[in-house]
């Protein structure tokens, strides 16, 4: 799950020198246009959508109309607002939401990431019949492992009931559109190294699921490693993000492997995934809807398999250049979806899954 890094900025950053300025300047300009490129591609496939449907393909279900726990939000902008208005009116109950929390360059928390934080903090306590609140996501991790810092406030918050679970851990993440690059072209952390083994130790004993990222294109060198580490700690309860935007076999080898682990169903829906590298991208799953927006047959058996480990999750986050009045149209696309399953899957990963993980009644 990444999102664009729009809000990094704040006091306390060393004055640039003008050619750094209009550095920055150029980066943002080129991460505009690539965000309107991906959003054009995304007005093409509804219209062509638009077209096959009209063309040959066949009457759908009515959307799904129940209740909606919506298991993965965060937020990259301290104003909550436009969230707490858009909740109610796309029929969400209850959402599982954590602030974005990445780390800058030199390894430190990147500026305005404290306001989010604690704004997040205000509106979970604030709302608590809405929100369960999460520990901060951690992403871009330079060193292969997971900071003692992160470690230990992590397990502080966790031990002193803030947080409900562990927000999204970015294990491996490639190079996306929206992101600067990196020089190899990916972000790793070993999740058999000590920092998460660490973290694990300090959960021992507590129902607090934990997020992890990682991404289909390297299931070779990751799957084997998660693989181990989801056995390692039977009582632990892993939630694996975007099902690793994998293939449904892939998604099954996950699900079957390990009675402790959950997956989150969010950009499969819609598949807003790219990335920079189309080797990559080649190693993707496949949306969940063909091109007349049924779903595939093959997803289906695996949502229909796994229902009472498999929970619906937005992935929505607002930025200062998107806003949260997209989430209705996310959480519209999701009902569509549902819409095709058996009523009591589509009950049981839109809420009842997700309600019984994170203990809500």
């Amino acid at each position: 799950m990444s999102m664009p890094n729009s809000n990094q900025s704040g006091s306390g950053m060393i004055a640039r020198r003008p050619e750094s300025i209009r550095a920055v300047g150029q980066s943002a300009q080129s991460g505009g246009i690539a965000l309107r490129r991906a959003l054009i591609g995304m007005v093409l496939l509804l219209a062509l959508t638009g077209i096959a449907r009209a063309a040959d393909c066949p009457t759908l279900p009515p959307p799904y109309d129940g209740p909606i726990f919506d298991a993965a939000v965060q937020s990259w902008n301290p104003d909550l607002t436009g969230l707490l208005d858009a909740v109610p009116g796309a029929g969400v109950r209850r959402i599982a939401l954590f602030a974005n929390g990445r780390l800058g360059p030199n390894g430190r928390i990147a500026p305005g990431i404290a306001a989010r934080r604690q704004a997040v903090l205000a509106v979970a306590r604030a709302h608590p019949e809405l929100i369960v609140l999460g520990a901060p996501k951690i992403g871009f991790i330079e060193g292969g492992d997971l900071p003692g810092g992160y470690v230990n406030d992590t397990i502080a918050g966790v031990a002193d009931g803030t947080y409900k679970f562990v927000g999204e851990i970015l294990y491996t993440h490639g190079d996306k559109p929206d992101h600067e690059p990196t020089p190899t072209g990916e972000v790793y952390v070993d999740p058999l190294a000590p920092g998460t083994a660490r973290l694990l130790a300090g959960l021992k004993g507590r129902a607090v699921p934990l997020m992890t990222h990682w991404e289909a294109w390297a299931w070779d060198r990751d799957w084997p490693r998660f693989d181990r580490l989801y056995g390692a700690w039977p009582e632990q309860r892993f939630v694996v993000a975007s099902l690793v935007y994998g293939s449904p076999d892939k998604a099954e080898a996950i699900l079957s492997a390990h009675p402790n682990v959950w997956g989150i169903v969010s950009r499969l829906v819609d598949g807003r995934y790219r990335f920079v590298d189309p080797a990559k991208q080649a190693k993707l799953g496949p949306s969940m809807f063909d091109a007349c927006g049924a779903l595939r047959a093959d997803w289906r058996a695996v949502l229909i398999k796994h229902a009472d480990r498999l929970m619906y999750g937005s992935d929505a986050y607002s930025t200062l250049n998107v806003g949260w009045d997209v989430y209705p149209g996310i959480i519209a696309r999701y009902r569509r979806i549902a819409g095709q399953l058996p009523p009591d899957v589509a009950r049981r990963i839109s809420w009842d899954t997700a309600a019984a993980l994170y203990g809500v009644r």
